[in-house]
């Protein structure tokens, strides 16, 4: 029989199916829920492999799917099984682990090949931890090589990595990688294929129903049925200049900015409408500044089937974007002329040291970050007001703590976060909020302070403000520096400890539950 199946597992998160995990501010039912839609990622390498036809590649989305039937899926297939291939983040990273092991433990023939951004982060310690996964990718521009090795491998060709860009391999002992090589987007989604083992669509669209669509027509008066995320660019602002805020673990790739031309956004835009999804969350990590002259094309050249529905017809666009994007009225205007009528705005701080310590302000070079800081929570004050008046929601993003806070800086966060929800609610305008303890995660500078005090030292020092003891920096970035599993609550509360000597953990904690409950006071929703 031959080995033909490949299975694209998004494992779910590791909190949700291994128990003894510190839980404080973590807890699953507290945070948003992907289960509201597929994952585009697993099925871009899905329908990337469907075009092979000596494959069948299978989609598994593991937040929906439970970790059983996952398990007796390759233990009941397991003779036809090529390849097990696990997009693992952060948050997922242990339960991935487990599936590959068991993966192998029930045939040692299966390939095992690990990707995504916990990885990418981590890819060294990740394989010389994790015997069970034979091969990895790192990046974002994987499709096309990860595609060519599982087709070598069905063909029984010999594995030649350097032929494989973003490849990681072991050889001689040793742990290697093929440099990345940049790729276009990609566009050739194939929705059938979400549910050829197991019916997943169907469950997403009852989350949807559940806990997006009510909202949707609460305020907007529209209703929308289906969601679906879109892709028609990749890349932020602030990846230009290598400069991403202190939280961010996205891997950007070759180009910061890789986009689709604007016939070819309409056209997967299409794609996904003529598929019946009616809510398109667009993916790229910031629309606004970043892709101006994308959104400007395709507003000069709609095409036709957009013409001819009326504004309710349409599908319901929502993305990313910053405050000083959409504090602009012209950019704003534009956003919502091609349908894009919610916004999701990492807010984050209130206090203009705050927002330096997470590196928000745009503009590298800088010469005077706190005023850039100070700017920057005006323009999230005057974003609210120009979404009010071009009829556009806001999902607003607050994290609490960044490197060095002291307890003042945590209470003049606390006062200005609750005057923006303020604001947002009295106005209508904020649709939910999110509210976290920063979470210190691979790939991100956060996670650099944790682990390299001398990092930490320096960027503290540059904001006047402090990190832990030397004994202490030098026994947290101990415990992480090689580690693979990142269980984000003990990891914040190490960061806490370490590079937040003047406030505890439960004062972070605390300070996330004053914020969820004063959203609620005001009308606005956790979440969605």
């Amino acid at each position: 029989m031959p080995r033909d199946l490949v299975l694209v597992v998004v494992p779910p998160n590791s909190n949700t199916v291994i128990t003894g995990r510190l839980l404080t501010v973590t807890r699953p039912e507290e945070h948003s829920d992907w289960s509201d839609f597929l994952c585009l990622g697993a099925l871009s390498l899905v329908s990337s492999l469907a075009t092979n036809p000596a494959l069948e590649p299978v989609y598994i989305d593991g937040t929906i799917t439970p970790l059983d039937d996952i398990l007796e899926c390759i233990t009941a297939h397991a003779d036809r099984i090529l390849a097990v291939c696990l997009g693992m983040l952060t948050a997922n990273y242990e339960a991935g682990v487990l599936i590959a092991r068991h993966a192998k433990d029930t045939d040692a023939r299966i390939t095992t090949v690990a990707g995504n951004d916990h990885f990418s982060s981590l890819p060294t310690v990740c394989m010389n931890a994790s015997p069970s996964l034979d091969y990895g990718f790192v990046g974002n521009e994987v499709v096309g090589p990860f595609t060519d090795l599982i087709g070598a491998l069905r063909a029984e060709a010999p594995i030649d990595p350097p032929a494989f860009p973003g490849l990681v391999y072991r050889a001689d002992g040793l742990v290697h990688t093929t440099p990345t090589r940049a790729e276009p987007v990609f566009s050739g989604y194939d929705y059938t294929l979400v549910d050829r083992v197991f019916p997943q669509t169907p469950l997403y669209t009852r989350q949807f129903g559940h806990r997006i669509a009510p909202r949707i027509h609460e305020l907007l008066g529209r209703t929308v049925t289906a969601g679906m995320p879109v892709d028609i660019g990749r890349g932020c602002v602030k990846f230009a200049a290598d400069d991403a805020c202190s939280f961010c673990s996205i891997h950007p790739g070759q180009l910061w900015r890789n986009q689709l031309t604007p016939a070819q956004a309409w056209a997967a835009i299409e794609a996904a409408w003529n598929a019946g999804y009616d809510y398109h969350y667009l993916t790229a990590d910031e629309l606004p500044l970043t892709f101006a002259q994308l959104l400007t094309g395709m507003a000069a050249d709609t095409p036709a089937w957009w013409s001819a529905l009326s504004e309710n017809e349409r599908p319901l666009l929502v993305g990313y974007g910053r405050a000083d994007g959409i504090a602009d009225p012209r950019k704003t205007a534009l956003l919502t002329s091609l349908g894009v009528r919610q916004i999701m705005i990492g807010m984050d701080a209130g206090a203009a040291t705050s927002l330096a310590a997470m590196n928000k302000p745009v503009g590298g070079r800088r010469r005077n970050v706190l005023a850039e800081a100070e700017k920057l929570y005006e323009l999230n004050s005057q974003a609210i007001t120009v979404a009010r008046d071009h009829g556009m929601l806001i999902r607003a993003g607050f994290v609490v703590g960044h490197i060095g806070m002291t307890r003042a800086l945590l209470t003049e966060n606390l006062e200005r976060i609750l005057a923006l929800i303020t604001e947002g609610g009295k106005h209508g305008v904020f649709s939910a909020i999110d509210a976290e303890v920063l979470s210190p995660q691979p790939g991100a500078r956060d996670y650099t302070y944790l682990t390299t005090p001398d990092a930490a030292r320096q960027a503290a020092a540059k904001l006047g403000l402090t990190v832990a003891d030397d004994a202490t920096l030098a026994a947290v970035s101990a415990r992480w520096a090689h580690q693979d599993v990142v269980m984000p609550e003990d990891a914040m509360r190490d960061y806490t400890l370490a590079l937040m000597p003047e406030i505890t953990f439960d004062d972070l904690a605390q300070a996330r539950a004053t914020i969820r409950s004063h959203a609620k006071a005001c009308g606005v929703v956790i979440g969605e």
